[in-house]
């Protein structure tokens, strides 16, 4: 099969493409025919630095370090003890987080017990690039957040990956929703049914609004989560994304006496059936804006690295 070692960290181009044997599949596994891939800041961060790949892998960083969470394929062989897929079943799944997850390849062995099947309202690359962004979402917006009717969220980088998706989830439980984004992606926050649209580029959010009861911001920036805890009221919510901020705002979550969650996403069947019933019912869908072929996945990693990406950005194989 082909895929793409990690052959150091570093930049885009320590991608190296390679032929390598299929993985053997074990007990409780399948083999997956990969037909695309989801990429995310996470693929990014992993690549960039040793630190978070340590962390990723808890210490165990095995010889040869294949990238990726997101899959979507179908099912080529499944091991002893596998009852609840079959051969030729289309999949879709979050695989091995935390640990690696191994889906930038052609032909991807996971545990069945982590993939469900693919909603028939998403084609291959709409599902590729939905677990880990939707889950992710889920988690900020339902299991974290805990946002109820009515409230007021903000949600940070509404264009983005995981925030189009926690827009989306919020507007479904039927809460009052405000998204961040620069204006040129106003329409596409619009388009998904945003009630407050604000472009951070015109005035700081935090002169525009206060008395929020959540905020999900999915910015990488200690600077900024602290300028969300600003416009929470008493007893709100935040949720970001980056866990490790937690000692850099903890006086400042007190001070200001507000919650504060770091969501570091796990894999999750249950969620990801939450997510898929969501999308059969059409309360929400993925937006994927960009595509690539498995030969441009670096590009397509160069894509999400650039942090002007709409949406989703997948990649398509075989």
């Amino acid at each position: 099969m082909e895929a793409y070692i990690l052959e150091q960290n570093g930049g885009v181009e320590n991608l190296k493409k390679t032929t390598i044997a299929s993985p053997h599949i074990k007990a409780n596994e399948v083999l997956i025919k990969t037909k695309a891939i989801g990429i995310n800041p996470i693929d990014v961060q992993v690549r960039n630095s040793k630190d978070f790949l340590g962390m990723i892998t808890q210490g165990n960083i095995p010889q040869q370090v294949i990238l990726g969470w997101d899959v979507a394929g179908v099912v080529e062989q499944a091991g002893e003890g596998v009852d609840n897929l079959k051969p030729g079943d289309e999949v879709y799944g979050l695989l091995n987080m935390p640990g690696l997850g191994n889906t930038y390849a052609t032909y991807v062995a996971a545990s069945a017990n982590q993939l469900i099947r693919k909603p028939a309202e998403l084609d291959f690359i709409a599902a590729g690039a939905t677990p880990m962004a939707s889950m992710t979402a889920w988690q900020a917006v339902v299991t974290l957040g805990k946002v109820k009717k009515g409230e007021k969220v903000l949600i940070h980088a509404a264009s983005g990956g995981v925030g189009h998706f926690a827009l989306q989830i919020a507007k479904h439980i039927g809460a009052y929703v405000i998204g961040t984004a620069s204006a040129k992606n106003e329409r596409f926050v619009r388009a998904l049914g945003v009630d407050e649209f604000i472009d951070y580029t015109v005035q700081p959010f935090e002169k525009q609004l206060q008395d929020v009861d959540v905020v999900i911001d999915t910015i990488n920036s200690v600077e900024h989560v602290q300028r969300s805890i600003s416009v929470l009221k008493k007893g709100g919510r935040l949720v970001y994304l980056q866990p490790y901020f937690q000692s850099a705002i903890e006086a400042q979550l007190q001070a200001a006496e507000v919650s504060g969650y770091g969501v570091f996403v796990n894999s999750s069947v249950e969620v990801l059936t939450e997510i898929s019933k969501l999308i059969r019912e059409g309360h929400i869908l993925p937006k994927v804006t960009q595509t690539f072929s498995f030969d441009q996945l670096p590009a397509a990693q160069a894509a999400v690295e650039s942090g002007r990406a709409i949406g989703k950005v997948a990649v398509s194989v075989n």
